[in-house]
């Protein structure tokens, strides 16, 4: 009896002041703090709707409860409802124990859903450098060319030293390809196709080497001035369709070839007709939707052809200094000139060239600058024998944001905890280690003390390092995807069944290559989940006569939460005409719902019939996938390759926890902060240990 009164009366809490802010567990409601468990619980497996329905029942029983507002908006974030979000998150703003990482995830959602001034500048520091030289050690010479992998690393064309070099998101030289037994000579130039060919121009053997993804090597080209042969050929790229440009110096003009290395035509000479009066120097290319942009050193602009090598206009005519390496910037919105002692852009609507960076080093010659997939910008000082990864100014200290997926308790005390880091734009960053991550979990300990003859109880909180911390899996490494085609059901399909048909057919071989079959789901009248079986079910389903006007706002919906919970290359593949209007979306937003594959890596891809719509061009640049023509002359398998080797910034950690669950009913809340040279971000989430 006494022992029951000092708890009752006697409560001292002891918290260690190193304790960054956080919302309080403590829940008097015991309807309120079992809801909170099962929402928890409920986020945590990827239902989502469901979460939402516990956690407004939870506040229903406690309400302005700061715990449960905060994952009310986690849910509803993950539903796609952003605005909704971001309205449960208000009121926590001005609390003293607001989670210091809520205020920075509401700002990169906001960033996220605006769009940038077209007169918004970016200047670019230098957070990183990799000498090729250092005293006598020579790790590369010359770097020439820079082409960023999906993987975090970059590949440097090291000219002087003739080879390619593989450096890691970490700054660690992984691999060095010297192209097998015939060896590169003056290897300059370099473009990949989706499915890892990876073509490499040959300035001192006046040829080009093909490198399979098995890495078998061939070349082909011949030296001379004949319309097929090559004179010291530089840099290159690769248009959507397959075919590689390059920029044959020598000879002052531009040569296409298929991707097995035929030689298909060359432009950029003189053509009085056109106006245009021929390549005096070219250098950097870059292939963009239907358009080549092609740099001239000498006449210091860069010049626009089509696909056919037509001239179709100028940029930046005498605004240049002496421009070298091109590459596509702000999402097809710019262009990125590699520009002698500096970096700069060129809007591609306005033709305002932008000043990015410009170089500290005397005698800078930057011949290749080009984005890498962690919102870096990677340069190279040919003269130098440098390569250098750039930041925005703006970002240094912050700029990822670190999302904690799920948490994985079954196995308590160890536990598996899902976390997706992006950077401010939302792309995933790619190719962290153990060392770029930091785990801590709050410890929660309960004595009992007698003092002067009674119980006191003290509760003491503190911050600890995770035990046992590894990085146990990414999403980088991860095989396999799963995948659900998305079947348009109107009139206007019916009309082109055997596209249709040919297309369905050709999806299925190429999304089911690992095992996992698609799923499908049709947007007729009422979307409807049709079984994952052979392709003969999906046929039947696919070209069943349509009944009325589709939904694709709920069929897509569908689509999207039967991923859930998302794994690290999921996708919706839309099959249709391409005539998807927003304005006929009644049942939620197209922002909506490209947030909601967006918020959980889901990535959205279309196979048209006809013309893409704006609404599907839309979906598939803010979630990172693509469209493509359903009759393109290399078929869809440029689709599968891309969904396998897409960016993943998904990571599993696992630790052995040493908070007490109490038998599972313990609000049990960590953090993780991510670091990568001079960029981080971090997140708190918590969980419940299962009853037991």
């Amino acid at each position: 009896m006494i022992l029951r009164k000092a708890l009752a009366l006697i409560l001292a809490s002891a918290l260690c002041p190193s304790i960054s802010a956080q919302f309080s567990s403590e829940i008097g409601s015991p309807g309120a703090a079992e809801q909170l468990r099962l929402g928890v619980q409920a986020f945590h497996r990827g239902r989502f709707g469901e979460s939402i329905l516990l956690l407004e029942k939870a506040l229903a029983y406690s309400p302005k409860e700061a715990l449960i507002e905060y994952w009310l908006g986690r849910a509803y974030f993950k539903s796609g409802f952003e605005e909704t979000a971001l309205r449960a998150w208000q009121p926590l703003f001005d609390r003293a124990d607001v989670i210091p990482s809520l205020p920075a995830k509401i700002e990169m959602i906001r960033a996220s859903r605006s769009i940038s001034p077209a007169t918004q500048a970016y200047r670019y520091v230098e957070v990183a450098r990799f000498e090729g030289r250092r005293g006598k050690e020579e790790y590369f010479l010359r770097p020439s060319a820079i082409l960023p992998r999906r993987d975090g690393s970059i590949l440097v064309v090291a000219h002087g030293s003739n080879e390619l070099v593989t450096i890691d998101a970490g700054g660690i030289i992984r691999k060095k390809d010297r192209g097998g037994l015939q060896g590169f000579d003056g290897p300059f130039g370099a473009a990949a196709l989706p499915d890892g060919t990876l073509f490499v121009t040959e300035f001192g053997g006046d040829r080009i080497a093909r490198i399979a993804p098995g890495g078998g090597v061939k070349t082909f080209g011949t030296k001379g001035r004949s319309p097929s042969s090559l004179l010291g050929p530089q840099f290159a790229t690769n248009d959507a369709s397959g075919y590689i440009y390059v920029a044959d110096y020598g000879n002052g003009r531009i040569c296409k070839y298929d991707s097995d290395g035929g030689f298909v035509l060359s432009f950029g000479e003189k053509r009085p007709e056109s106006g245009f009066s021929g390549l005096a120097s070219p250098a950097g290319l870059f292939a963009l939707d239907s358009v080549i942009y092609v740099a001239d050193s000498l006449k210091k602009a860069v010049y626009r052809f089509d696909q056919s090598g037509n001239f179709l206009g100028a940029l930046a005519e005498g605004e240049l200094h002496f421009p070298e390496g091109l590459a596509g910037w702000q999402g097809g919105r710019a262009l990125l000139v590699a520009d002698t002692d500096r970096v700069v852009s060129i809007d591609l609507e306005s033709e305002e060239v932008r000043l990015v960076y410009s170089s500290p080093y005397p005698k800078a010659r930057i011949v290749g600058a080009a984005p890498d997939f962690n919102g870096n910008l990677a340069i190279c000082d040919f003269d130098a024998s440098a390569v250098s990864l750039l930041s925005e100014s703006s970002l240094i200290a912050a700029g990822y944001d670190v999302e904690i997926e799920r948490i994985v308790s079954d196995s308590f005390p160890v536990v598996d905890v899902d976390v997706d880091v992006r950077d401010r734009n939302g792309s995933p960053v790619v190719g962290l280690l153990d060392g770029n991550f930091y785990l801590t979990e709050r410890i929660k300990k309960t004595t009992q003390t007698d003092e002067s003859g009674k119980a006191v109880i003290r509760r003491e909180e503190s911050l600890a390092p995770a035990l046992d911390l590894a990085l146990v899996g990414t999403g980088q490494v991860a095989a396999g995807s799963r995948t659900t085609i998305l079947v348009e059901r109107s009139k206007a399909i019916s009309a082109k069944a055997e596209g249709l048909r040919a297309a369905l057919v050709e999806l299925y071989r190429v999304l089911g290559t690992e095992g996992a079959k698609p799923s499908l789901v049709t947007a007729g009248a009422v979307p409807a989940l049709e079984s994952s079986g052979d392709i003969s079910a999906a046929l039947r389903a696919a070209l069943a006569p349509a009944t009325g006007p589709g939904r694709m706002d709920l069929a897509l919906r569908l689509a999207a939460t039967a991923l859930l919970p998302s794994g690290s290359r999921d996708a919706v593949v839309y099959l249709g005409t391409g005539q998807v209007d927003e304005a006929s979306f009644a049942g939620t937003t197209l922002s909506e719902l490209a947030a909601l594959l967006r918020n959980n890596g889901i990535r959205f891809y279309a196979v048209v019939l006809a013309q893409p719509s704006s609404a599907l061009r839309y979906l598939a640049e803010r979630t990172g996938g693509a469209i493509y023509a359903a009759d393109r002359p290399r078929g869809l398998g440029d689709l599968g390759a891309d969904l396998r080797s897409a960016p993943s910034g998904r990571y599993r950690l696992r630790f052995t926890s040493k908070a007490e669950s109490e038998f599972g009913k313990a609000y049990l809340s960590l953090g993780v902060e991510a670091y990568l040279y001079k960029k981080s971000g971090k997140d708190e989430l918590g969980y419940f240990a299962p009853l037991r």
